[in-house]
Formats: C-alpha cells, structure tokens, sequence
C-alpha cells in the first residue's frame, strides 16, 4: 500500500474515491480531484460518501457513480473477517483507490487491496497539528506523486435548467444569507444578521434570501415572521442541487464557517463573505478570489483545536459588530 507511486494512465480505467468528509472538505478536495482527473483522462470515478454531496461534482468530474458511504456492505472493510464475495465483486472493476481522511489509516487501505484493488493510496482531508490550508497540504502531497494541481479555485458546474427554473428569485440583485453551520459556536448573532440585511435591503436595494439546512431547524419559526414581514424570501431544507442554483444568481452571499459558505465560493457567487470565529481561516476558508474573510476582535481566535471547539460561548463572532461587516459587505458590491 505504498504511496510513493502511482500506476500510469494507461493501465487505469476505473478509480475509486473514499471521502466521507462534510460538504466543505469535500469542495476544498476540488483542486484534488481535478488533478486526479486530469492525470487520467480515460478513468471513470466512482465516489464513496455521502450521495447529495458528491452529486453536485457530477456535472463537474467524469463520475460514472457515486456510492453511499453508509451502506453496511462497508463495514467488512473495518473487520479482520474474510472480505465477502458481494464486496470483492463489486470493487473488481478497480485498478485504483483513493482515500481522503484526516489521518492515514493503515488498516483500511490494507483490507481495500485485499479486497481486490491493486493499488490503493491515502490522501489527507485536512491537517491534524498544522495551519496549512486544505488546499496547499493536499496539493502538496499530489505534488509528491507527480501530479500537477491547478492553482485556480475549483468552481463547480451548476445545472442550467436547474438555475432557469428558480420561481423563488425574480430579477434583481441578490443576498444570499445561510446564518447556520454544523456547530452553534461557529454562527454569527442571528441578530447581527437581521441588522446587516435589512441595511442592505433599504440600501443597498438588494433582495434577501435566507438558506436554512437541516441543522438550523430551530431558526425557523423565528425566521419565517421575519422574512414575512421585510418581503425577504426563506427556503428551507432545499435538496443542496437546488441551493447551489439559488446561489449561482445571487450577487453577494453572506454566511460562517459552513458548507454552504464553499458552496457559494465553488459556484461563482461574485461576493462571498465568510465570517470565522473559533475556527482557523488559514486552514478552513473557500477559495475564489471574491472570497473576503472577517475574524471577530478577538485575541484568543482562532482557539479550535482541529475541529474541537471548547470554548463555552462564541465571543468572538458576538464581539464581530454588524457596522463592520456591512461596510464589508458594501464594498465588495462596489468592487464589483
């Protein structure tokens, strides 16, 4: 299971990608992929993780499925148990396996090359003890086995019918607001939302959309009467393909340390602003020259350990006051 070498294009028709990771490592893996891509052009990849998420690079990378990382068929490749016949059968079409986790896991690479892939190499999704961007450590590692890695953003392809037919979003400049992310310490006030996009509504002369997923459920019956009231647009629990389209015709898009946040970079929004508190920037930022970065007035952040977040309450983010960031935001709309 070495890494030091990769087979030649020739001799890969079929490559298989593990990464289970969350919508934004799998966007900063972008620049990866592509690479990998790029050095075999005739391969079909088959991505393992979570289904929605790989099915918005289907447009983008030469897919030819995607597979549910969930699925029990899996877990042998965790177990010292003979490997079945379903699994080697399955993954017999492969000459190549590519896994991204954070960590090298020495035994699941094994179990995949005995379960029938002659070539099997590790990638990492993120740095455990380093501020090294996502991007730069994998890069680098790809650099190591010879590949050539872009040094433009990734940007995704979105679905033109897909982006045609959004009833929610007449003509006219665009905010798109996702104020919730996969931890409550990293969300911005909801307030200081409310105060940046009402200024910029009455303004600025921009509509508003605010994007809640699955995990900001509770922010609902609390946005829905706002929303309501200023004539802003709420969508909620949309599938992501969906999203990505509402983004792609937004001006500006403003959210945290989210997947949504990598979304509206990878999709071309002209304006992205990402507010960070507890965790690095330097590390976990979306890449796209509109991206602009704010950090609260904090001298303690970033304070998260990896993805480890102890600090008790987001002061930081609470401490980021809604004047600045809408002086932010206002001249990226002017920059254009």
């Amino acid at each position: 299971m070495s890494s030091a070498n990769l087979p030649p294009p020739a001799a890969v028709k079929d490559i298989l990608i593990w990464h289970q990771g969350a919508l934004g490592d799998l966007l900063l893996a972008g620049p990866a992929l592509a690479a990998i891509s790029r050095r075999y052009p005739q391969a079909r990849l088959t991505g393992v993780g979570h289904p929605e998420r790989w099915g918005l690079l289907a447009s983008t990378l030469p897919l030819a499925a995607v597979w549910d990382g969930g699925e029990a068929l899996w877990a042998h490749l965790f177990t010292e148990a003979p490997i079945p016949k379903k699994l080697r059968q399955r993954l017999a079409p492969f000459q190549l396996a590519l896994v991204f986790s954070p960590g090298i896991r020495p035994g699941f690479l094994a179990r995949l090359g005995q379960a029938g892939i002659p070539s099997v190499h590790w990638i990492p999704s993120f740095p455990e003890d380093t501020r090294e961007p996502v991007a730069a450590l994998q890069a680098r590692h790809l650099r190591g086995w010879g590949l050539k890695v872009a040094p433009q953003p990734f940007r995704l392809k979105v679905d033109q019918a897909l982006v045609d037919g959004v009833p929610e979003l007449p003509p006219g400049p665009w905010v798109a607001v996702a104020p919730g992310s996969g931890h409550p310490l990293k969300n911005w006030p909801l307030g200081h939302y409310y105060e940046v996009t009402r200024a910029l509504a009455w303004q600025q002369q921009m509509g508003v959309v605010w994007l809640l997923g699955p995990g900001e459920a509770a922010l609902f019956p609390y946005l829905r009467p706002l929303a309501a009231s200023q004539g802003h647009v709420l969508l909620s629990l949309l599938p992501l393909a969906r999203v990505a389209a509402v983004l792609s015709r937004c001006r500006l898009y403003l959210g945290g340390d989210s997947g949504l946040t990598h979304l509206a970079a990878a999709v071309g929004v002209p304006a992205v602003l990402a507010l960070f508190g507890p965790t690095d920037p330097q590390v976990w930022a979306p890449q796209g020259a509109g991206v602009k970065i704010l950090t609260g007035p904090c001298s303690s952040a970033p304070c998260a350990q990896g993805r480890e977040i102890s600090c008790p309450a987001p002061q930081c983010l609470e401490d980021l006051a809604p004047q600045t960031v809408l002086a932010e935001a206002v001249a990226l709309l002017r920059s254009g």
